[in-house]
């Protein structure tokens, strides 16, 4: 399996004779939206003759998978002998390369939000919220699952190795939070990636839909898919976040990261919040990553540093939409915490008081995916750390999808989610 700029996944099946061997197939998926339709990005795709790239199975990644006698590979993808600079594990490779050779290894957690829908053919999209009269917040049992899925996922992530933390009902009903244990950035990523799939394969085979839409309905909360991140010295030592003697017992090097963060919050939206409907999570009063500041356990900030110090001290990015692509969420998140340090920048004063304090900036996410991409192309330090290939080629693709959005003539409103959302992003998110 390998990750395309949409955050879907393509691969193939193989004897496990063959697993070793590359595969080859056109450059394209990577210039494609999720209509199939090929974009014109230079150097992908008509105008060099819609080349190869080479599938690089990561043998070492091989797991237990879902499907019957069916186990799991993540792979690499080179282009050319190289690897594929628009290929999203490249990217975030990149980025965890660029952190080693500062002598630290990014460590990244993952927290899945998705819904579980059940079919309505009257329903635009097809698909109606489920109803669980019990449901509960952190509910278990019939408060928080009525449907056996929530077992299902459970034990298939077990079986996957997935290194599961736990599984529980949120706050709406059908939504259900899956968490990973923290690892390194590209494992992290890799396990995060692969519950996407299984979970919403799992769902499908029992006539459900599972979905990481930010927003499926209205009347719902919005899905994260929030990341964890610390760093380790390269070589092993003492999270390096950590500091008992400092302001709040975390290190400089954590408040640069921060303020990097924090700096370049509006262009990691585009990165974080990647479709027309994760706009519709990101706004004042949901508690989902709107605003650019940090705090000390409230999750009021988008910066979130949890109450845990020593092993545990991590800054939770709460942007990131669940349809967000695990690797190039991450990829933004790492390389501007990094231009943080790199700029010496500080976080500021934490974000203080409850969900009816005044916020400590003016400054917040982008109001609209068309914003988001304005903010990216202007951060030039953002684009550049990313690759210029990468920009321009993710540029395309939200673009092309901003222009089927507006071909539709919808006026953007909060209050309702469209019937082009949900034919658009519920088959595949």
């Amino acid at each position: 399996m390998w990750c395309d700029l949409n955050g879907l996944s393509h691969g193939r099946y193989v004897p496990e004779r063959r697993l070793a061997e590359h595969g080859h197939h056109a450059v394209t998926t990577l210039a494609m939206n999720v209509q199939r339709d090929i974009l014109e990005v230079e150097g992908y795709g008509a105008d060099v003759g819609f080349p190869d790239l080479s599938t690089v199975p990561l043998v070492e990644s091989r797991r237990p998978g879902w499907e019957v006698d069916t186990d799991v590979c993540i792979a690499d993808l080179e282009f050319q002998g190289e690897p594929l600079a628009i290929a999203p594990r490249s990217v975030l490779q990149k980025a965890v390369d660029a952190w080693r050779a500062l002598g630290y290894e990014p460590m990244l957690g993952y927290e899945m939000e998705f819904y579980v829908m059940q079919a309505d053919q009257d329903a635009p999209g097809g698909w109606i919220p489920l109803v669980i009269p019990a449901h509960r917040v952190y509910g278990v049992g019939l408060g928080g699952d009525n449907t056996g899925l929530m077992f299902d996922f459970f034990d298939a992530a077990e079986h996957c190795e997935l290194d599961l933390e736990g599984v529980m009902g949120e706050f709406s009903p059908g939504q259900i939070e899956l968490n990973m244990k923290y690892g390194r950035a590209m494992d992290a990523a890799d396990r995060a990636f692969i519950c996407k799939e299984m979970t919403r394969e799992l769902a499908a085979a029992k006539g459900y839909l599972a979905t990481y839409m930010g927003r499926p309905h209205p009347e719902m909360v919005g899905s994260g898919l929030h990341i964890n991140f610390s760093l380790s010295p390269v070589g092993g030592g003492p999270n390096a976040f950590d500091d008992p003697d400092a302001e709040y017992g975390i290190s400089s090097i954590a408040r640069q990261c921060i303020g990097g963060l924090i700096a370049h919050h509006e262009a990691i939206a585009a990165l974080s919040a990647p479709t027309v409907n994760s706009y519709r999570r990101l706004m004042p009063g949901i508690i989902a990553g709107y605003w650019a500041n940090w705090g000390l356990d409230n999750r009021i900030s988008t910066y979130r540093v949890p109450g845990e110090r020593g092993a545990a001290t991590r800054i939770e990015n709460r942007m990131p939409c669940g349809t967000a692509n695990p690797y190039l969420a991450a990829a933004a998140m790492l390389n501007a915490a990094l231009l943080g340090v790199v700029d010496g920048l500080d976080c500021g004063l934490p974000q203080e008081g409850d969900g009816d304090a005044e916020p400590n900036t003016d400054r917040h996410t982008p109001h609209s995916l068309s914003e988001a991409i304005a903010a990216f192309e202007a951060d030039t330090g953002l684009c550049e750390a990313l690759g210029p290939d990468l920009t321009r080629t993710y540029l395309a693709l939200r673009r092309d999808e901003l222009a089927r959005w507006d071909a539709q003539g919808h006026a953007w409103s909060l209050d309702e989610v469209t019937p082009w959302e949900l034919r658009e992003y519920l088959p595949f998110y």
